[in-house]
This record gives C-alpha cells, sequence and structure tokens, in this order.
C-alpha cells in the first residue's frame, strides 16, 4: 500500500513527546507501507460518519489518516492531542 505524508503532518510529528513519536514513527514508516489493505492492522479505526477517514490511537495522541479507495493510497494527514484532533479533522 502507498503512503503519503502530508508536511503538517511531519511538522506536528516533531512536536510529540519522544517516547510516543518514536511508536508513531515505527508505524506510519515501517508498519503501515508493508500492509496491502487498511484491514490487515489492528491499530486503524473507522471514524464514525465518514466513508474514508481513520484514525489510530496513540496513547492520549490521534493519527488521522485518509484512505483514497480509487488509487489505494494512505493520506496521512495530522497528528493531534485527542482533544483538539477532531476541531480539525476531517
Amino acid at each position: 500500500m502507498k503512503v503519503q505524508y502530508r508536511k503538517k503532518f511531519l511538522k506536528q510529528l516533531s512536536r510529540i513527546p519522544p517516547e510516543i513519536r518514536l511508536k508513531i514513527e515505527k508505524f506510519v514508516f515501517e508498519e503501515l507501507p508493508c500492509k496491502s489493505s487498511i484491514s490487515e492492522s489492528g491499530k486503524i479505526e473507522k471514524l464514525s460518519g465518514y466513508k474514508n477517514f481513520y484514525k489510530v490511537r496513540f496513547g492520549i495522541y490521534r493519527l488521522g489518516i485518509e484512505s483514497k479507495n480509487k488509487t489505494k493510497i494512505l493520506v496521512i494527514r495530522t497528528v493531534m492531542h485527542r482533544k483538539e484532533i477532531y476541531k480539525y479533522f476531517p
């Protein structure tokens, strides 16, 4: 599966505390590109009310993902504190 990263995501990732950032980096840069579909990863949950948007929980932080079904590309859009992410994502 192809994975794209938004500049905004990479900038936000640098602001996350190191112990959580390492878990997110491992998932996003190593595990996710090796998967052939979203359902293979048990961590990814669908956002209710949206067709192509997903979230992944990492402690008090959430990773916002958009799926482009026709091209089979995952776009990693944002990573934020759980209190803030739903104001800005999707």
